[in-house]
């Protein structure tokens, strides 16, 4: 068989549908923390999935951006090297910002800081105990992620071959599979076994999925009515409310553990090919736009806040709604601040830099 066509101009079409769907797993995280935090509800479902669903939206965004241009070393070191710069100039502030908060509330230095640094700026904590070993709550991700940026290479020539790419989603997805039931379906249970859950074995499925549906996108562009992207979102959440199980981890198992993420991989998929309306592509950017920086930035802000400011307020005060609200607001508008006036520039910059020394990507 040979590798597909190639792709249309207008595969680099910004995908408002994934950017709506973005900012909704941003707020979906922040708002299962903040809940979870203050003691008011736990949403399980929506902190995992809303996890899930980024991973399968970064492999589909890096599919559907960059499937066919990683064909030499310069091309491959640019777009790592582009990749690097998008996360990293956030993640530092924040894991440093998380450090002093960390280092005030136990009145002591963060333990082994140096190499702690060392392995979060280089993301390298993600092939071991990336919970254990990240400075930013909820960092952990991010480490991951990046060891799947340095796979997309290779991972992208299989998308030329629709059986490759459909045999390393399956091996994925068994891996996946099994390393779930070795974990979080161990005897011992999901809360002994969170820390060697939270592995790249545990998204791959995900991330190799968003793969296809990023490289389906640019074969075969097409246009469905939002209202589509509208059922199905609405679908989604409400399964995530009803599988929503008493005890963390019950989710990663049994239906659960097969319906939701497919669920979550139809929710990518429709997204890309739902027509949002042009009134709306403006919200679709900004949504995509805090995506990033609401994730990191939420923990700093809340613990900040409870820890050093407001303790009583956190500590069963009839005023947490409005604490969680306010978090999430301030968390949104300090992204929309670091998006213009850092992650934004940076990116420009990143790209001439790369250009200029690697070559273009």
């Amino acid at each position: 068989m040979t590798p597909s066509a190639t792709v249309p101009a207008r595969a680099f079409e910004r995908v408002w549908g994934w950017d709506l769907l973005r900012g909704l797993c941003a707020l979906a995280v922040a708002s299962y923390h903040l809940l979870l935090w203050l003691d008011l509800a736990a949403l399980h479902t929506l902190g995992t999935h809303g996890v899930y669903l980024f991973f399968a939206l970064s492999g589909a965004s890096l599919a559907y951006t960059y499937g066919d241009r990683l064909h030499s070393a310069r091309a491959v070191a640019a777009f790592l090297a582009l990749r690097w710069l998008r996360l990293t100039p956030l993640f530092a502030v924040v894991a440093a910002l998380s450090v002093v908060m960390f280092s005030a509330r136990s009145g002591e230095w963060v333990d082994q800081l140096p190499l702690r640094f060392a392995l979060n700026l280089s993301y390298a904590f993600g092939f071991f105990d990336p919970v254990t070993w990240s400075l930013p709550i909820g960092g952990w991700s991010l480490g991951i992620e990046f060891g799947y940026y340095l796979l997309f290479p290779l991972l992208a020539l299989t998308l030329r071959w629709p059986w490759l790419g459909w045999t390393v989603l399956l091996a994925t997805a068994a891996l996946q599979a099994w390393w779930i039931g070795l974990t979080a379906g161990a005897p011992s249970g999901y809360a002994v076994n969170d820390v060697a859950y939270h592995q790249l074995p545990a998204f791959g499925a995900y991330f190799v999925g968003g793969c296809l549906i990023g490289w389906w996108q640019r074969q075969q562009p097409s246009s469905w009515p939002f209202g589509v992207a509208l059922a199905v979102w609405l679908a989604l959440g409400t399964l995530l409310l009803a599988f929503n199980p008493a005890q963390p981890g019950d989710q990663l198992l049994g239906l659960p553990g097969v319906l939701l993420p497919l669920a979550c991989l139809v929710a990518v998929a429709v997204s890309a090919r739902a027509r949002v309306p042009a009134a709306l592509q403006p919200l679709a950017g900004w949504m995509g736009d805090i995506t990033y920086g609401s994730y990191l930035l939420h923990p700093v802000l809340f613990f900040s806040l409870t820890w050093f400011v407001l303790p009583p307020l956190a500590a069963g005060s009839p005023w947490r709604w409005l604490l969680a609200l306010a978090v999430l607001v301030a968390a949104c508008l300090a992204a929309m601040l670091s998006e213009r006036w850092l992650e934004s520039p940076v990116r420009r910059w990143g790209r001439r830099w790369t250009r200029d020394r690697i070559g273009p990507v």
